[in-house]
């Protein structure tokens, strides 16, 4: 007998029109549990923090705007916090998106703080207040955040930066009930197997004449000399997170 469970494939690319939403539910699930480890730590509630950069300061180059970011959080004792680029903003009004700076920070400090850094450099800072649910505010922010090469969609700092943070990786899930044995990809020698539908999900026991592992090519050997490519949104669907975590 063979055990099969079926599992969806995905590249998680942040550009792959049709994986990009498990790259957001990834990063979200990820960003979240560093989140749950400091509050672990210091029993403090995350809040939700927008810097946004005045109009005669959206031509500036981002390294700039996150220096000038970094020294309006340290007004604010922001002790640590998540950081979220956003390039745009979209108008509703006239259906397209429009030049915007802005950062989303999800973090700790104390709200009596922030009003200090108010107006630094021509800044408006927004409290958010606390977060009913971290893991949606990420996936509203990583849904429409500014995706380049070579740098991360979310960045850390302070007391939640890589250097003085460590959070255990997530156990995998991915393992046979009966005998706790990594899964393989198989194949049916046949178009489909009677018992395990292409189109629904299966998870059980099966006759294991049949089957066969598939060799399988690391992702980024698959991707290498690929270009790659916008996803096409539609912004219904980008802006469907605002009702929960906006």
């Amino acid at each position: 007998m063979t055990y099969v469970k079926q599992f969806r494939r995905s590249c998680y690319r942040s550009k792959c029109k049709s994986c990009y939403l498990n790259w957001i539910a990834r990063q979200a699930n990820a960003s979240t549990r560093r989140i749950e480890a400091y509050f672990e730590k210091s029993k403090q509630q995350p809040i939700h923090l927008i810097l946004v950069a005045p109009h005669s300061q959206h031509d500036t180059p981002v390294k700039i705007l996150r220096q000038r970011m970094s020294h309006i959080l340290k007004l604010a004792n922001i002790k640590g916090a998540a950081v979220v680029f956003h390039p745009f903003r979209f108008n509703k009004t006239y259906n397209q998106w429009y030049s915007h700076p802005h950062f989303h920070l999800v973090g700790f400090g104390k709200e009596s703080d922030i009003a200090n850094a108010f107006g630094r450099y021509g800044w408006y800072v927004k409290n958010k207040g606390q977060r009913d649910s971290v893991f949606q505010t990420f996936c509203y922010l990583l849904s429409h955040c500014g995706v380049q090469k070579g740098y991360q969609a979310v960045t850390w700092f302070g007391s939640l930066s890589y250097s003085k943070l460590h959070v255990p990786k997530e156990p995998r899930i991915t393992k046979c009930p009966l005998c706790e044995g990594e899964f393989e990809e198989l194949y049916y020698e046949e178009a489909f197997h009677p018992v395990v539908p292409p189109d629904k999900h299966y998870e059980g026991l099966v006759e294991g004449e049949g089957w066969h592992v598939v060799k399988t090519m690391p992702i980024e050997e698959i991707y290498e000399n690929r270009f790659d490519y916008a996803s096409t949104r539609e912004p219904n669907e980008i802006l469907k997170g605002l009702a929960t975590a906006g």
